[in-house]
């Protein structure tokens, strides 16, 4: 019998010695009845408010360990996987991906004070292999309200924006939680895989931001390298909604943990998922090629579409899904690519908080690549082929071939993204008015 109550402080230093998914191993349990044994293994599923630390044993036994009756220990260094990669995978195949997301997340937090090069290269490989399954997939709490107050007031959506406000606000404080979290010997931190637990739960977008506001309200202090000040430079943000995120750390931290974080989005090629949905390579809608697009399993989704010809070249549309075939309407059009990829996050992140929908693949995408012989042939039209091309590369780089031999290599297209940071850098002039032939009326989204 538990004849001494924890206090909440003693709870708290509990959950966060033995967080769920940690593994231990039981030294002692004052129960005559049971049938574990001390050196019996298991895994944490939670500390309750009394202290007891719930396991999910190997053995099949869940008993819990009373405060001040039983006892384990933390097997901190037990790992039964040869790679970060395999944790990952062997993680998600027991839990749902938010647990196995959770439970890895927290694995990285307890890692921030080892000086082992060994745990370091583990941790990374299980940052790339999670970001890897998960960076595709749409969250809410993960998408940056792109709007400023003025147009969140105007589309009734200043909820919204007051939400991605205060998440602004809370990865600043994550930032610099984990970065004094990191600190494990005189002058050295872990600064890497303090970006890494920062990343996994606020995403690449919101965390880049938040450096980047912070490194755009201090452009004249020495402390910081000409390289992040540009990289900052280069990212527009809504007016206001980063008021409240202010970072204590010391400037020469932040400097290193920003060259961390951004040297993992380069290397993990995250921009792909900076857009909600999926790239496409052209279903043609009364003109326009539809470049990206994001689908619900209501049957209903958003789409990003691109006429270079036209007087406004962009259009952001919401779409239905019959029988595989998207029919599109409520039309947005744009004179550059960031204004339509504005208003297609922000009626993305709307309907995401408003309908109880998840993200499914794209319906259309998905047919196609069921009969194409080629995936390179997504294009709207099935079960075509691509004409064949005399193989001339005999193993050379890619490099070399475009230089060699540039017609044996696909045409290669500017991501959206790289479209909106060119539009960004060198903006088009306006366009001039004139009447345009469409066959859907243009509606605010």
């Amino acid at each position: 019998m538990n004849e001494k109550m924890p206090s909440r402080e003693a709870v708290a230093r509990l959950r966060e010695q033995y967080p769920e998914g940690a593994r231990v191993e039981l030294v002692s349990m004052n129960d005559p009845y049971s049938a574990l044994r001390p050196g019996d293994k298991g895994r944490v599923s939670l500390v309750d408010d009394t202290g007891t630390i719930f396991v999910n044993w190997d053995n099949g036994s869940e008993l819990g360990i009373v405060y001040g009756v039983d006892s384990v220990k933390l097997l901190e260094h037990e790992r039964n996987y040869e790679t970060g990669a395999d944790f990952w995978r062997d993680t998600a195949a027991k839990y749902s991906l938010e647990e196995a997301v959770g439970i890895c997340g927290r694995y990285l937090s307890m890692q921030l004070k080892t000086d082992s090069g060994e745990e370091r290269q583990f941790c990374r490989e299980l940052f790339v292999a999670m970001m890897e399954d998960t960076l595709g997939r749409v969250d809410p709490d993960k998408l940056i309200y792109p709007l400023a107050f003025e147009d969140a007031d105007r589309r009734n959506e200043v909820s919204l924006y007051q939400e991605n406000r205060d998440r602004n606000a809370y990865c600043a404080q994550a930032i610099d939680t984990e970065i004094s979290a990191s600190y494990y010997e005189t002058y050295h931190y872990n600064l890497e895989l303090a970006a890494m637990a920062v990343i996994q739960e606020y995403g690449f977008a919101r965390v880049n931001a938040v450096l980047a506001h912070n490194l755009q309200q201090h452009e004249y202090d020495g402390r910081y390298s000409r390289d992040n000040k540009e990289w900052a430079a280069g990212l527009d943000l809504p007016e206001g909604a980063f008021d409240y995120a202010y970072m204590k750390a010391h400037p020469i931290l932040l400097e290193d943990f920003t060259k961390h974080a951004r040297k993992l989005y380069e290397e993990l090629g995250a921009e792909r998922f900076a857009l909600p949905g999926r790239e496409e390579s052209g279903e043609a809608v009364q003109g326009y090629q539809v470049i990206r697009s994001i689908s619900f399993d209501n049957r209903r989704g958003f789409a990003i579409g691109h006429n270079p010809d036209a007087v406004e070249p962009f259009v952001t549309w919401q779409f239905t899904v019959d029988n595989g075939a998207r029919d599109f309407y409520w039309g947005k059009y744009s004179s550059d690519i960031s204004g339509a990829a504005d208003y297609y996050t922000a009626r993305t992140l709307s309907y995401l908080k408003d309908e109880n929908v998840k993200e499914v693949e794209n319906p259309l995408a998905a047919m196609e690549m069921s009969t194409e012989q080629n995936y390179n042939m997504i294009d709207g039209l099935r079960n075509n082929m691509a004409s064949p091309k005399a193989d001339l590369t005999d193993g050379q780089t890619h490099d070399e071939v475009a230089e060699l031999a540039p017609e044996t290599l696909p045409d290669e297209k500017q991501s959206v993204l790289e479209q909106i940071r060119e539009a960004r850098k060198n903006p088009a002039p306006p366009s001039p008015k004139a009447e345009l032939d469409r066959s859907a009326p243009e509606l605010e989204l």
